[in-house]
């Protein structure tokens, strides 16, 4: 039987959730300049709490600028109250409350970060709209100046690009704004500049503003003076007045004040008749002109500026010519002049005398008429002064005739002189003269009127003492009336004083009259005057300009000046002096020459100019003085350093704009030098702040200065002069401006107050900081709002204090006080902030239950969360705190079987709490069937108070019980492959029921797909059931159920989870996926090279299919037996497999490495690898010819297809690469080469052709041997085949010169025939030795083991053997018919031939060596005919070059000319090996030198007279010099070897390890073969050949071949070369290897024993080389 009721709980709501934003912070952005009622969020709350508890109203709380936004009480949308500028505040932050309509309302608060976005509403604003600099010109290229602008907007609103209207001077910088010239500046050319500069920042649409930089260029003195015209040319008469203008000069110059003001003056005049005025150019006469004297001056004029610091000048040349005028008179040339006339000799119209006067004048001025002063009878004068007789003479004319002739010139006007003649009449001389024609006197200059000159004195010599008295008179010379003479006396006295004077004329002459009244006589008088220093002396110029370099040393040349004294003698003798303006005696001058110099350091700074007062004095006495001025300029030198006064610290506003001019810097320099450039002394980050301006020192701003970052600013300027440089500090003070508002401590203030709380209680301090200083930071705090006027603030630290005792407050128990912090700067700023004060209600009342105790009864299948009692309790007081109750179950619920939920219901002031007693666990009945619990109920106030009661419960019984698991998890392990039926673990449950319902019953229900596991329903035994493989299932998850036997409605289960871990076992072995793996390696790659990657399978996983790699032997058993070095010359990566490289390899050297790779697991189960790694050849060599040039000789009866010699060149190249192919490079008509052996044969039958006159008896051939690889590696040399013996071209020959011919031939087979027959002699007395050697040199090819063994055989066998004995059994040689492999080091190569010299050489030498006998004898070994090697390729040489035994014709082979191995195929079939396989024991095996030179020294013994001899046989020989052929031909050709012992010589040879191998295909009675020892010393004596060094070959590479199965020991040590330079002696040819193996080897056998045999003695011969 069962009932079932509804119960419906209506849980009512109280208000115990407070809002909660859906965001802590919320960030938002607006545009600014909005217009008002701009949305900007919406904030959103949510309360958990229903109907008026969870209605929600929004508001601002107060903070800074919450004024500029309003918020929607319902929505939370907030909005702009007003327009926003960013530039005022960028970013506000919002504190948002949301608080919900519940009795005692609870609230919650949000951030708002409201981030005002920028809009382009500011242009840049340049600093300095109009401005004007100055700079000098010419500066170079660069920065004259930035211009600063600043946008405050933000971003790229903000950012400002400069540009510049279109100048070609100029450049502007686009970020920086700085202002560049882009080529040099004239000031000439252009002195202003108006820049227009717009600064434009990126905004969209992009706002500008515009400034005008003026620049102005200062002058600098960069131009001299330009004169108008290079010349002047003035003409002026002589006569012109001092003082008079003669020309005016110009000159300009375009600089700027000082540097443009011209001075004139004049150099080089040294007559010093011409001034100029210095400012305004004109030139003017300074003294009198004579153009008799000088008809022309030139001199120059000098422009000079008035630059101070070093004037710049030009000069023009002045050229006056001076025009005549008529200011001389004609000067008679003699005077008086005098003629005899008679009447027998003179005829009428007869010239008898022609006078001549002089007139210094010029044109007419200067042509003198002549006429006479009074007409006479007798005479007359035409106008050329021809004085002629009128009338025929009478015989009573006689005495002397005085005629006065008048010259006057034709100047206008005209100046007239008198010429006195005197005529003697009929030549006899006349009764009145003179005492004496010629009176001299002299007499001083300027002589006092009425000095007594000279006397005269006539005497008539016809009349009586008394008869008649003589007058004299002054006829001429004394126009000017400076003498006159005493009529009676004759005495000559001075008549004008001013007349005297010597400077105008030095010498007077007069002409003296004296009459008697019947006749007349003349007589002169000479006065010479004497000077006196009446004369001062003259400078040239009274003002002289001049200037000097400030700074200069003593003894400086300033200038010269030039004084002239018209006196003559000591008088005009003159001396310099300085008398004025010599300050400190700067100046000296040279009293003689008058050169002005300084006689101190001038220094500018001190004195910038000099007015010198010179003087020059002459010797007279007194003497005479004169004066001049000189102005000396002293020009500046940059010898100053700038200075920069003290500077007072300035002071500017931290708000000042970008670009504010904050000071000006300026300079003091006494120096006149360029104005100075200012820069900052240390540009960190201190003077970023500001920029000066480089030319006028200008300081401004370049960024917003901020007092509160930083206070004072130190800059550090200097100041340059372009060569000295100063420094100043100048400290720049930042005023505080209020710019920053106060700032709480806090965003909000909460403050929990007691509702007991007492008047004048302190209740919270707010603080508030302001960055500013003084004034602007001194806060003062009031109380915006005062809800309750409770409370009031202190003004000063703004602590908030209560008014009055608070009381409880039935409505609420919050109050929010709104405080205001303001500065007192002006206009002050402000903040707000809110305190938020709770009154706390006091916990004075316990809460109690409304019942002292409680039972219920409950089956014990009741629902968990079941309500079984609700408990009501009340408190009496009234905050949610002390209202609100807490219950809890206190005692009897030790299982925790009860709960206690609490509960809120609504009330009529505020909600309550109930206590529901709720059922947290299964009840059973069986265990416990009554409960008694202690309740209680507390409140939370402080103390907490509490009240209890009981509650009973009793337990109603069911069967409830569901079998229990002992564990809720089972792990059992388990390996694979273990047997079906294996039990594996035991499951067990319990059930607590009885009967049916406690049976349980056991299985498995899930993770058992494949039936793996069984599991026994009864006792729940796990076995296992099928077979388990680890690497399929390493864990299998069961999951299995206990049941009980219950009815089925009532039928209860548990489950359990198994795990069971199968464990692996190691049944799988690793293998590899093949069994061999090969790879290939390029040679001369680096060690660590990766090569290849083996990877083995382990099918087992874990542990047993982790892999270990490792590198176990060599593939064959004797790999490493001779090189320890091959097994370390790859290594494994043991992880990875990865095969690298530990060596670099080379290809001719080891070709192919193959060993054994091994992959183990943990389990030591492995698995092999056999890996074959290839060594790549690259080409490497080139062919090297064993002779550059081969020379050989066309046999007589020479058939088509018969070789006429060999070839070889040797590739150091192993592989297809190091086969060497022969070729013609130009094909011939009579001769070919065979492609793989070398030898040249004829292809045509060979005639001589005919070269005009003559016949060619040469054939030259170019061959080529290169590998058969394309674009391999190649060489040349060059073949001369001598053609003589061939028959010549057809043409026709006369019959003797065929017989001539015939006979040469015969005369020559018959010397060939006694060399032939000697040979044979010789071959024959030399038989026994040759079987000696032959015995030794099959000895010498055995195996080293067997070497070793009969050691003591040879010990005990060989006695006496010498290198003489060895040579014929060398001679019985075979020839080689393929390419050698080794190369030679350039070696000149034998021609081919032999000759019976090469013989005897080879013999004498032998013979020295010969000195030192062996005491060991050595076995024979039988030696037969060996078989003949196949055909080489070459047509018709099948019976030729096949092998000659001893039997046959010893000449037969004597066209070889080289060596044969035999049983050799040719080298075409060499490179089939690889493909066809096979032919191991084909290739040649050459002996060793080291063995043959360890066995020799074994066998040798030094004898008692010889001397040992330390090194090898090439130390016999030769210096290191000589091997490196540094020595010319003729040293070789006449050097002769010193012989030495050579003890150690066979000492090295007997060193050498033993390579002889079997071959499998090779009879076992073939003959041993020795290669004959070379000449020792490589180099013959003259007329003697040697034998070529030859180069050892490189090994062949080793193939593996699984096809041969017999065994021979391979040994793989790498060959050495024995390299040896031209010509220099070595014993290179006895270390001349070859490979033993075929380039295919067996993997059983990779040995083989080479065939040897003996070649003829002639053979021998032509294999020589004839050096």
């Amino acid at each position: 039987m069962s009932s079932t009721q509804t119960l419906t709980v209506e849980v009512l709501d109280i208000n115990d959730h407070p809002p909660v934003f859906q965001h802590h912070i919320y960030n938002t952005t607006v545009m600014e300049n909005r217009e008002p009622g701009e949305i900007i969020v919406t904030v959103t709350a949510i309360d958990l709490d229903s109907e008026v508890n969870s209605a929600i109203s929004y508001s601002l709380l107060p903070g800074p600028g919450y004024e500029l936004f309003t918020i929607n009480t319902h929505t939370g949308q907030i909005s702009t109250s007003t327009r926003l500028d960013r530039e005022i505040q960028s970013s506000f932050t919002l504190r948002v409350q949301a608080e919900d309509s519940g009795t005692l309302s609870l609230s919650g608060t949000a951030t708002v970060l409201c981030f005002i976005l920028d809009d382009n509403d500011n242009t840049p604003e340049i600093s300095q709209p109009d401005l004007h600099i100055v700079i000098p010109e010419n500066l170079p290229p660069g920065v004259i100046h930035i211009i600063q602008a600043s946008d405050v907007d933000n971003g790229l609103n903000g950012t400002i690009q400069y540009s510049i209207e279109a100048e070609e001077c100029f450049s502007i910088d686009a970020v920086t704004g700085a202002i560049s010239t882009i080529r040099f500046l004239d000031r000439e050319e252009r002195s202003n500049y108006s820049l227009l500069i717009t600064a434009t920042d990126h905004g969209r649409p992009p706002l500008s503003s515009t400034a005008m930089l003026h620049v102005t260029l200062s002058d600098e003195n960069d131009n001299s003076p330009s004169f108008t015209r290079k010349s002047y040319r003035a003409s002026i008469s002589e006569g012109l007045h001092v003082g008079s203008e003669i020309l005016h000069l110009t000159a300009w110059d375009p600089d700027e004040g000082p540097n443009g003001v011209v001075t004139f003056s004049l150099e080089e005049d040294n007559s010093g008749n011409f001034y100029v005025d210095g400012s305004t150019g004109v030139v003017r006469l300074t003294k009198p002109l004579d153009r008799e004297t000088r008809s022309q001056h030139v001199f120059r004029a000098v422009a000079t500026d008035g630059c101070s610091q070093g004037p710049r000048s030009s000069i023009a040349t002045v050229t006056i010519h001076v025009e005549d005028i008529n200011d001389n008179p004609p000067a008679c040339a003699k005077e008086p002049m005098w003629v005899s006339v008679s009447s027998m000799t003179t005829r009428p119209n007869q010239s008898i005398i022609t006078v001549t006067a002089q007139d210094p004048d010029q044109g007419d001025n200067g042509t003198v008429v002549f006429s006479l002063a009074e007409e006479d009878e007798l005479f007359q004068v035409d106008g050329s002064g021809a004085v002629r007789l009128k009338v025929p003479l009478s015989n009573e004319v006689f005495g002397t005739k005085l005629l006065r002739i008048r010259a006057v010139d034709l100047g206008k006007p005209s100046l007239t002189s008198s010429c006195l003649l005197l005529i003697h009449l009929k030549s006899e001389e006349p009764p009145l003269q003179f005492t004496e024609e010629l009176c001299e006197v002299t007499i001083p200059e300027n002589s006092k009127t009425g000095s007594w000159v000279a006397n005269v004195v006539a005497h008539d010599q016809t009349a009586d003492e008394d008869e008649g008295t003589i007058k004299y008179s002054i006829f001429g010379g004394s126009e000017n009336e400076a003498f006159t003479i005493n009529p009676i006396t004759g005495d000559i006295t001075v008549k004008e004083q001013r007349l005297i004077d010597f400077e105008v004329q030095s010498k007077i002459y007069l002409v003296v009259l004296a009459e008697n009244g019947h006749q007349k006589a003349y007589a002169r008088v000479a006065i010479t005057l004497q000077d006196i220093n009446d004369n001062a002396p003259v400078f040239k110029q009274s003002h002289h300009r001049t200037a000097v370099w400030e700074g200069q040393i003593h003894n400086t040349y300033v200038m010269q000046v030039l004084a002239t004294d018209s006196d003559s003698g000591i008088n005009g003798q003159i001396s310099y002096f300085i008398v004025d303006g010599n300050h400190n005696n700067a100046f000296v001058i040279d009293s003689v020459r008058g050169i002005l110099a300084t006689n101190a350091v001038l220094d500018r700074e001190i004195f910038s100019s000099y007015k010198l007062i010179l003087q020059v004095k002459d010797m007279g006495s007194p003497p005479l003085t004169g004066t001049c001025t000189v102005r000396v300029q002293v020009v500046d030198v940059n010898d100053n350093s700038p200075t920069i006064p003290s500077m007072e610290p300035v002071t500017i506003a931290e708000n000042l704009p970008v670009g504010y001019i904050v000071t000006q810097v300026i300079t003091n320099d006494v120096d006149l030098s360029p104005s100075a450039t200012y820069r900052f002394k240390d540009e960190d980050r201190t003077s970023r702040s500001f920029a000066i301006d480089q030319y006028s020192g200008v300081i401004t701003t370049t960024k917003s200065l901020d007092y509160e970052d930083q206070a004072v600013y130190t800059l550090r300027v200097e100041a340059s002069d372009s060569v000295h440089q100063t420094e100043a500090e100048l400290s720049i003070q930042v005023l505080d401006v209020n710019d920053n508002p106060p700032v709480f401590s806090q965003e909000s203030y909460q403050v929990l107050l007691a509702e007991h709380t007492s008047a004048d209680t302190y209740v919270v301090s707010v603080s508030a900081t302001d960055k500013d200083s003084g004034q602007n930071g001194r806060i003062s705090y009031r109380l915006l709002s005062n809800p309750v006027r409770g409370f009031y603030i202190d003004p000063d630290n703004g602590a908030v204090f209560t008014n009055k005792p608070l009381n409880y407050v039935a409505n609420g128990n919050m109050l929010r006080l709104l405080v205001e912090a303001h500065d007192s700067g002006d206009p002050n700023l402000f903040s707000v902030t809110s305190v938020d004060i709770e009154v706390v209600d006091f916990n004075d009342n316990a809460p109690f239950f409304t019942q002292n105790s409680y039972q219920v009864s409950v089956p014990e299948d009741v629902s968990v969360g079941s309500t079984l009692l609700i408990l009501l309790a009340e408190d009496s007081d009234y905050s949610n705190m002390n209202t609100h109750l807490e219950y809890a179950i206190i005692a009897g619920n030790d299982e925790r079987r009860f709960c206690l939920e609490v509960v809120s219901i609504p009330a009529e002031a505020h909600s309550r709490t109930v206590g529901q007693v709720v059922l947290c666990d299964t009840l059973d009945q069986e265990t416990t069937d009554t409960y008694s619990l202690t309740v209680t109920v507390t409140d939370r106030g402080t103390p907490p108070l509490n009240s209890s009661a009981v509650v009973s419960v009793k337990v109603l019984d069911i069967n409830d019980n569901a079998p229990i698991f002992s564990s809720p998890e089972y792990h059992a392990r388990v390996t694979e492959n273990s047997p079906i039926g294996t039990a594996l673990i035991h499951i067990s449950a319990y059930d607590p029921d009885l009967g049916a319902n406690g049976t349980v019953t056991y299985n498995i229900i899930s993770g058992n797909s494949k039936g793996l596991i069984r599991m026994d329903s009864a006792t729940g035994v796990l076995e296992v059931n099928g077979t388990l493989d680890y690497e399929e299932n390493k864990k299998i998850t069961l999951t299995v159920q206990a049941s009980d036997c219950g009815a089925p409605s009532y039928k209860k289960v548990s489950f359990a989870v198994v795990y069971i871990l199968v464990l692996d076992e190691n049944d799988n072995s690793p293998f590899f996926m093949f069994p061999t793996y090969n790879c290939s390696l390029s040679e001369n790659l680096p060690a660590f090279t990766p090569v290849c990657t083996v990877h083995a399978v382990d099918e087992d996983a874990g542990i047993f299919g982790q892999l270990t790699y490792s590198i176990l032997t060599p593939c064959y058993v004797d790999y490493d037996s001779s090189n320890p070095d091959k097994k370390e010359a790859f290594g494994i990566d043991p992880l990875t497999g990865d095969i690298y490289t530990k060596q670099m390899f080379d290809y001719e050297g080891e070709s192919e490495f193959c060993f054994v790779v091994e992959a183990r697991d943990k389990g030591d189960q492995v698995a092999t690898l056999r890996l074959q790694i290839e060594i790549e050849g690259i080409d490497e060599f080139s062919p090297i010819f064993t002779q550059n040039v081969y020379h050989f000789s066309l046999p007589t009866d020479a058939k088509v297809g018969q070789s006429i010699g060999n070839l070889m060149a040797m590739d150091h190249d192993g592989g297809l690469d190091g086969s060497v192919e022969y070729s013609l490079v130009n094909p011939s008509p009579f001769f070919n080469v065979n492609k793989t052996t070398g030898c040249l044969y004829i292809s045509n039958s060979v005639y001589q052709r005919r070269r005009l006159n003559s016949n060619e008896t040469t054939e030259d051939l170019i061959v080529l041997a290169s590998s058969p690889k394309l674009n391999s590696r190649s060489s040349t040399c060059h073949v001369v085949v001598n053609i003589t013996s061939s028959a010549k071209s057809l043409a026709s020959v006369d019959l003797s010169v065929h017989t001539a011919s015939l006979s040469v031939s015969l005369i020559v087979f018959l010397l060939l025939l006694m060399s032939f027959i000697a040979l044979v002699l010789r071959y024959r007395s030399k038989e026994n030795a040759v079987k000696k050697a032959t015995s030794v040199s099959a000895n010498l090819n055995l195996e080293t083991d067997s070497l070793g063994t009969t050691d003591d055989n040879l010990n005990s066998s060989i006695h006496g053997i010498n290198l003489q004995n060895l040579q014929e059994p060398l001679e019985t040689w075979g020839r080689l018919d393929i390419p050698n492999p080794s190369r030679n080091s350039n070696s000149k190569a034998s021609s081919g031939r032999g000759s019976t010299e090469e013989e005897t050489a080879e013999d004498q030498e032998i013979k020295m060596i010969n000195k030192f006998p062996c005491y060991k004898q050595l076995g024979s070994v039988t030696t037969q005919q060996a078989s003949r090697v196949s055909d080489s390729g070459i047509p018709g040489d099948s019976d030729q070059l096949s092998f000659h035994s001893v039997d046959e014709d010893p000449l037969s082979g004597a066209s070889i000319g080289i060596v044969r191995i035999v049983d050799m195929p040719s080298s075409d079939s060499l490179h089939n090996f690889r493909d066809e396989g096979g032919g191991e024991g084909m290739l040649p095996q050459v002996v060793n030198m080291k063995e043959v030179e360890e066995v020799i020294r074994r066998c040798m013994s030094m004898p008692d007279n010889q001397g040992s001899v330390e090194g090898s046989l090439t130390n016999l020989i030769s210096s290191e010099e000589q091997l490196h052929g540094s020595y010319g031909w003729d040293y070789f050709l006449n050097w002769q070897p010193r012989f030495q012992s050579l003890a150690s010589v066979f000492t090295d040879i007997g060193m050498l390890p033993d390579e002889g191998i079997r071959a499998r295909d090779v009879e076992p009675e073939s003959q041993s073969l020795l290669h004959p020892p070379p000449l020792i010393t490589a180099v013959a004596q003259p007329g003697i050949r040697a034998v070529p060094p030859r180069m050892p070959h490189r090994r062949l590479p080793l193939v593996r071949l699984p096809t041969y199965t017999n065994t021979c020991t391979r040994n793989t040590e790498l060959t050495h070369s024995a390299m040896t330079p031209s010509f220099s002696p070595s014993l290179s040819l006895l270390t001349v290897r070859t490979p033993c193996t075929s380039p295919v080897v067996s993997e059983t056998s990779l040995g083989c024993y080479t065939k040897i045999a003996t070649l003829p003695r002639d053979i021998l011969d032509d294999a020589e080389i004839q050096v």
